[in-house]
């Protein structure tokens, strides 16, 4: 990883991770992990990387639309203001 690519990933430890895969479970999704989601994808906007989604379906194993519709559904769920 390039200094360019760690200044634009999301600053996250593996504890960070594990609890996120932990809190979305295989359920419906809860609104604990969509908490903890939105904090760090608007962590990770306010430091700078260009592209959260990205980074955290790559932490998740899951594709990019995917964390863009958590991020809808949080938004729905009104646990991030829309914007």
């Amino acid at each position: 990883m390039t200094v360019h690519e760690i200044l634009r990933a999301p600053k996250m430890t593996e504890a960070d991770i594990a609890e996120l895969k932990a809190l979305r479970g295989t359920g419906p999704v809860p609104n604990a992990f969509l908490v903890r989601l939105a904090e760090h994808y608007l962590k990770a906007e306010i430091d700078g990387v260009l592209n959260p989604a990205r980074h955290l379906a790559a932490y998740l194993d899951v594709e990019r639309q995917t964390v863009l519709t958590y991020m809808r559904m949080a938004r729905n769920r009104s646990i991030i203001a829309r914007h």
